[in-house]
């Protein structure tokens, strides 16, 4: 999925998603490297690469309209590949306990 947003709103959504300003920095540049549009793929790296936890992963996707859906569906393919053929992920649940 390929996106193209404003790039003064993505910065905003970004810090308030806790990125710092140099994450920011750096996402901005391959932002701007595309004519200010950014794939989800691409995005994930960039995240995943920060060590960015899933819920502010799934939580940057859900702001700039790629859907938590695609979030999740897209950190469970890369878990899959990291891990193996033996792993098989059905759901993820969260206890709020």
């Amino acid at each position: 999925m390929i996106v193209e947003i404003e790039p003064s709103r993505v910065n905003r959504i970004l810090l308030s998603a806790g990125l710092s300003e140099q994450e920011v920095r750096q996402v901005g540049s391959e932002f701007s490297k595309n004519n200010f549009i950014i794939d989800d793929e691409g995005l994930l790296d960039l995240l995943i690469g920060f060590n960015k936890d899933t819920f502010v992963i799934i939580s940057v996707f859900d702001r700039l309209g790629l859907g938590k859906n695609n979030a999740v569906r897209m950190i469970e393919l890369r878990q899959k590949q990291k891990l193996g053929a033996l792993v098989n992920i059905y759901e993820l649940e969260v206890d709020d306990e």
